[in-house]
């Protein structure tokens, strides 16, 4: 077999596997990095790729109640018309859920923002990650919209004198739990 058949099969083989990987994860939620301070407020979106009619989520995530703190959550202008729900009566545990009768869509954008605080007494640099470990997104036709997750991490490094606050904005703590 000559070299550019082999190059030209490994070429189509990949271009097949990104197709199916693809069309397994038709959306993907993520989290962007983000670097804060001990006793600084940050804001941390959850962000989608891109998505058509999503008219319900439900997501559980799990932080590090040693390190964060959460603040609140507050949906973005795209989510507007969909309704939610935070409970946080766990420390280290959210449950999201978000509903609508009509479905949205976008590309690259909030679907929510989560506000946390670090804990003043860290020192030194930590690095930690808020895990969505699972996740649950319908269209309005009632369909699995297949999704994808990808989280980043959470930088926390001591102040520096004469160093800004964090360079996320913090979200405005707002009561999201249920009430018994």
């Amino acid at each position: 077999m000559n070299l550019k058949k082999v190059l030209h099969s490994a070429v189509f083989i990949g271009l097949a596997v990104c197709f199916m990987t693809s069309a397994a994860y038709g959306t993907e939620l993520y989290l962007p990095d983000v670097k804060a301070k001990p006793g600084d407020p940050f804001t941390v979106p959850i962000m989608v790729d891109a998505v058509d009619n999503l008219s319900g989520v439900k997501l559980v995530m799990k932080y590090d109640k040693e390190l964060l703190v959460y603040k609140g959550g507050n949906k973005s202008n795209e989510t507007s018309s969909l309704m939610h729900i935070i409970n946080d009566k766990n420390p280290g545990t959210l449950i999201i859920v978000m509903a609508g009768a009509k479905g949205i869509k976008g590309k690259d954008f909030p679907i929510l923002a989560l506000g946390f605080e670090v804990k003043k007494d860290i020192t030194g640099e930590k690095i930690t990650k808020i895990e969505i470990t699972e996740v649950q997104m319908m269209s309005d036709q009632l369909k699995d919209i297949k999704c994808g997750i990808k989280a980043n991490s959470i930088t926390i490094s001591a102040a520096v004198p004469g160093d800004k606050k964090s360079e996320s904005p913090p979200v405005a703590e707002q009561k999201t739990t249920e009430k018994k």
